[in-house]
């Protein structure tokens, strides 16, 4: 029997047999539906490839989100330090939006990697151990490239705008007035770190999920920066 796919689930089809390892012929055709009132046909190797670089994510991809999740997670162990130390309702306004900006940005890089890159490879157990996914996804390390789409090796002590362990901890240690301060100081230097990162994801990417999720970033975070210049004038 054959079957009709639109043309991002064919790419997905194709992406599947391919991680899988199954023969082209054991899978049953995918159809062009053609336009309105025409008879379906197969769709040609050249259609399906076609759909298959469209949806395809690239390892800049990949590395960007598993980077930024990083990142990320970081400004929010500052904005978790603000209700008991800050001074100014202006920084605490800002630490606020900071928050919810993140959070949720963070479950959709989560979901996006689980719907593009551990989800195909855990159908394929020598895929995912070949790519390193396993020990990514169990917190064990860094994965290392092996062919595919699969991940190069990511290093977050090296993401620009990454805070010092020890500039932290005098975060940490820092109340009212020199608290205000050094988050605006710490957080705006954090920001242009994850700016670098995105601007660099949206030349070097190419999946339109992690392309709109690196301009969100530019957008919103650049808006924070200029927040964050006038919060100390009040």
């Amino acid at each position: 029997m054959h079957r009709w796919v639109p043309a991002a689930v064919a790419a997905a089809l194709l992406l599947t047999t391919a991680c899988s390892g199954s023969e082209a012929a054991d899978a049953p055709p995918v159809l062009d539906p053609g336009a309105p009132g025409d008879t379906a046909s197969p769709a040609s190797q050249d259609q399906i490839d076609a759909a298959d670089a469209d949806v395809r994510h690239n390892e800049a991809d990949v590395e960007y989100v598993l980077k930024m999740i990083e990142h990320h997670a970081q400004a929010l162990e500052m904005t978790d330090m603000v209700e008991d130390r800050v001074e100014r309702e202006s920084v605490e306004k800002i630490a606020g939006r900071i928050a919810a900006a993140q959070e949720p940005e963070i479950e959709a890089m989560e979901t996006w990697l689980d719907d593009n890159v551990y989800g195909p490879a855990e159908g394929n157990p020598n895929y995912a151990d070949q790519c390193g996914l396993t020990a990514w996804r169990n917190g064990d390390g860094a994965g290392h490239h092996g062919g595919g789409d699969c991940p190069i090796d990511i290093d977050h002590t090296d993401m620009p705008g990454m805070v010092a362990q020890e500039d932290l901890d005098e975060l940490e240690a820092a109340e009212g007035d020199g608290f205000d301060r050094l988050f605006v100081e710490l957080m705006t230097s954090h920001h242009e770190g994850a700016i670098e990162m995105a601007q660099d994801a949206t030349v070097d990417g190419k999946h339109p999920d992690v392309l709109r999720m690196a301009d969100d970033v530019v957008a919103e975070q650049s808006a924070d920066i200029e927040r964050m210049e006038l919060a100390l004038e009040d």
